[in-house]
């Protein structure tokens, strides 16, 4: 990452927001409708890998997704310690 200064700024920014309407304003400001989009369907590609009831294949035409971003996600999955898998699969809870 060119700017990691600038990420990280970013993500103390976040973990400071009183609530979720605070976090949503906040990226509706700092965020492109389309990279909101993308991070969304980033994360819907990363829950449903892990709840691990689908191919990717079928993630992908249920998600309106390329197999390409499915794959992206599977394998950032196989990196990724349990503890911080955990993070998605404990956010619908």
């Amino acid at each position: 990452m060119k700017n990691s200064s600038g990420w990280l700024a970013f993500i103390e920014n976040c973990t400071r927001m009183k609530n979720n309407e605070e976090l949503q304003s906040f990226f509706e400001l700092t965020l492109t409708i389309s990279e909101r989009e993308k991070i969304g369907s980033r994360y819907l590609i990363l829950a449903e890998l892990l709840a691990n009831n689908k191919t990717q294949r079928a993630i992908a035409a249920d998600l309106g997704v390329s197999i390409f971003n499915v794959t992206r996600g599977a394998n950032q999955l196989k990196q990724l310690p349990e503890e911080v898998t955990k993070l998605i699969t404990q956010a619908g809870d």
